[in-house]
């Protein structure tokens, strides 16, 4: 079994000299931890300005608690209010992927183990009145089911912010696994995808490269 999850926090605003890396690096080690133990695949931690993007691939039918894992990075934070209480890390939605991962583990990580991978994150900023079409195209794309793609990308949402995570080389494959043309994204397409985004947010970029605070996957140990 193998599940993904994609997670946002909020960093408060403090002097950028506030030595933060030595949390950094013991959240990894925490992270390290649960992979040794079976519990997870891959943990990737990503910043952009005051805004933390954390992409989970869980092995274990219990749920990693991201709050938990990365509690030393909590003094740093803003709490985000939930019905239960307040999260640090609040799960994100997820709308866009091109693979579901098999009960092999093995066989899901083949790609990263012929080729060396980078594995990157990104945002977007969707403008408020473009978030439901983005979602409804991006949902029939899902479902649909032919469009290829990076077999490790998985697209979230919180509120119009996407965070969007990959790994280059690309391994385009697709959730069916056959050759057949996507009339889905053909209707993305004739529904103007550059009208969605802001991209003054995003400095020009429709989806924006953003920093790698730590990335881990069972390929390192």
């Amino acid at each position: 079994m193998l599940t993904r999850s994609q997670y946002r926090c909020s960093f408060k605003l403090i002097d950028k000299n506030v030595p933060i890396d030595g949390i950094i690096d013991r959240c990894k080690e925490n992270f390290e931890k649960l992979i040794k133990e079976g519990k997870i695949c891959n943990a990737s931690f990503y910043r952009y300005e005051n805004m933390g993007f954390l992409y989970l691939e869980e092995t274990s039918d219990t749920s990693v608690d991201a709050d938990q894992v990365m509690s030393d990075l909590k003094p740093y934070l803003k709490p985000w209010p939930e019905e239960n209480g307040d999260r640090y890390f609040v799960r994100m939605i997820n709308v866009y992927y091109h693979h579901i991962p098999e009960s092999d583990l093995e066989e899901w990580e083949k790609e990263r183990t012929t080729s060396v991978k980078q594995r990157i994150g990104r945002v977007a900023f969707v403008y408020p009145d473009k978030l439901p079409s983005y979602v409804r195209y991006h949902s029939a794309i899902v479902s649909e089911g032919l469009l290829k793609g990076d077999k490790y990308a998985y697209i979230s949402m919180h509120e119009n912010l996407l965070f969007s995570y990959y790994e280059e080389p690309r391994s385009n494959v697709n959730i069916r696994g056959i050759d057949k043309e996507s009339v889905a994204i053909q209707d993305w397409m004739a529904a103007d995808p550059e009208s969605h985004f802001d991209r003054v947010k995003a400095k020009g970029s429709n989806f924006l490269v953003i920093p790698c605070l730590f990335s881990v996957d069972r390929v390192d140990m």
